[in-house]
């Protein structure tokens, strides 16, 4: 029940006990809950205080209203922690994610010119173009590039379907150190839009990253696009004393 009584507005209350409702699984994805009539009636409130806790919950993308029907709890898209010091096919192992790695280019050495923003540009890098696919579905494309003095012979290795970080850590016995992030949203040319089962006009997430390793700054490249139609992708932050893995 609400308490009138306690520091917190009784909508923020409200909020919390349909919040709770809807973890539990009490109000499960697609399900209506009560009408702000309903509600006002069972917690002995005002229809505007319901309204705020409802406004509350579409804020955070947990219900939506549909006009004329009701209020229902939507169905989430699965949050991947893409962007995290554990790598991008960890992010999905560890959340119990069948994927399918598909390469696209094979690595193989290349000249990068006319590219200011590639720490490659006008030198020789591997490449490598791969696609992340869960059940069939395309959801991530990836373009990297690698140091081609750190990571000799990675081209006349099989990497599909494989982990990119765990092969750097367990063939060159490479952590990276730091990194950096780019996030932007832009649409896709014709190509990376095809193997994302895309348009061209269809917005998606673009992000590039760049990794140092020790002795060896901007060792890696890549440069990220992600359905997030399909999965919610998230960022763990951590402390500086506490370091991660691998995020390639």
């Amino acid at each position: 029940m609400l308490n009138p009584r306690s520091p917190i507005p009784l909508y923020h209350q409200l909020a919390d006990i349909l919040l709770e409702r809807i973890r539990s699984g009490i109000y499960s994805p697609g399900q209506m809950i009560p009408s702000e009539t309903g509600l006002a009636k069972q917690y002995s409130i005002g229809r505007p205080t319901v309204r705020q806790a409802m406004d509350t919950l579409v804020q955070k993308g947990l219900i939506q209203r549909k006009r004329g029907s009701g209020t229902f709890v939507k169905h989430l898209s699965p949050q991947v922690d893409l962007f995290s010091l554990a790598g991008t096919s960890q992010a999905f192992l560890t959340k119990g994610v069948p994927i399918e790695t598909k390469i696209i280019t094979p690595m193989a050495p290349i000249k990068i010119s006319r590219n200011p923003e590639n720490p490659f540009n006008n030198r020789t890098a591997f490449f490598l173009s791969r696609l992340t696919l869960t059940r069939d579905n395309p959801v991530l494309l990836e373009d990297i590039y690698l140091d081609p003095e750190l990571f000799k012979g990675i081209d006349r290795m099989d990497l599909a379907n494989q982990s990119l970080a765990q092969v750097v850590s367990d063939h060159y016995f490479l952590t990276p150190e730091t990194g950096t992030q780019q996030f932007k949203v832009e649409t896709l040319n014709l190509e990376r839009a095809k193997w994302l089962a895309l348009s061209p006009s269809d917005p998606i997430l673009r992000v590039k990253r760049t990794l140092n390793f020790p002795q060896a700054p901007n060792g890696i490249f890549s440069i990220l696009f992600c359905r997030t139609d399909v999965f919610d992708f998230s960022q763990t932050i951590q402390s500086e004393d506490r370091p991660g893995g691998h995020p390639i």
